[in-house]
């Protein structure tokens, strides 16, 4: 565009110039005329070279106007002038990495996400349950302690079935009427009636050794015939009682009862022992 603007400034001058010399030729060409008509000759020899000037500047001024129509003409039709415009837009576009920085805003969004994992963390604190404490492995085993003592035995049989007056037997009543060594016995208790006209007698023997056990269940055999004989002439309601008699062996207690409730008794016992 520059190129073709300094060139039709150069034809203008060019132009310009061609004509100030055409009319100062023609000025003197009159001036000559009319003051000597004879070098008429002259003046067309004089004509001819001028006009070899004006042939040129008037083909090169013939040819820049050719040339400016065509310069005129050219900037809408030319590709390259709308080629240049097109491409300038294009860092227009660059700026699209503007949009960038508005992702990084969306991620820190996201960032609470890690408050979340700090919830869990309360887990571990059911663990303080173990204790080796509760076990109890002491356990009081049964002492002998335990195991009542042949006249509470007595007792609460009475309380349980009721039974005519009774008495409490001694040592002497013991080996008297039983025959049995009370130094084998680790305990013992009787009752026996307070009146001769009753046969009820409740004894419990308490043996130290099992191998008594025979021995003392002897002596309670003799002591229920001894019964028997007294009252089998005197009293027969008596004497059929005394042939009712129980002996029962409950671990190391020995019992001998003669009573008309005697399986009541019996069940007293074992529930006492």
């Amino acid at each position: 565009m520059k190129k073709r603007a300094i060139i039709l400034l150069l034809t203008t001058m060019i132009m310009g110039g061609v004509l100030s010399a055409c009319g100062g030729n023609n000025n003197n060409s009159s001036n000559n005329t009319a003051a000597s008509p004879t070098p008429t000759a002259t003046a067309p020899a004089e004509e001819s070279p001028s006009a070899s000037p004006d042939a040129q500047p008037s083909e090169e001024a013939s040819e820049t106007p050719a040339e400016s129509p065509s310069a005129s003409a050219s900037p809408d039709p030319s590709p390259s002038a709308s080629a240049e415009p097109s491409q300038t837009p294009a860092p227009s576009t660059e700026p699209v990495p503007s949009a960038k920085p508005s992702e990084p805003a969306k991620k820190p969004a996201a960032t609470p996400s890690p408050s979340a994992k700090p919830s869990a963390t309360p887990k571990p604190t059911p663990k303080p349950t173990p204790k080796p404490t509760p076990k109890p492995t002491v356990k009081p085993s049964p002492s002998p302690a335990v195991e009542a003592a042949a006249s509470d035995v007595i007792d609460a049989m009475l309380k349980a079935v009721e039974q005519p007056a009774l008495i409490a037997m001694t040592a002497d009543d013991v080996k008297n009427m039983y025959g049995i060594d009370t130094s084998t016995l680790a305990d013992y208790s009787g009752r026996m009636p307070l009146m001769n006209v009753k046969t009820n007698e409740i004894a419990v023997f308490k043996v130290k050794k099992e191998k008594d056990i025979d021995t003392v269940k002897k002596g309670m055999v003799k002591r229920a015939e001894a019964v028997q004989k007294q009252f089998e002439s005197y009293l027969q309601d008596q004497y059929e009682n005394a042939k009712n008699y129980k002996i029962v062996v409950q671990g190391n207690y020995v019992l001998f009862v003669i009573s008309e409730s005697a399986d009541d008794l019996v069940k007293a016992f074992k529930a006492a022992v």
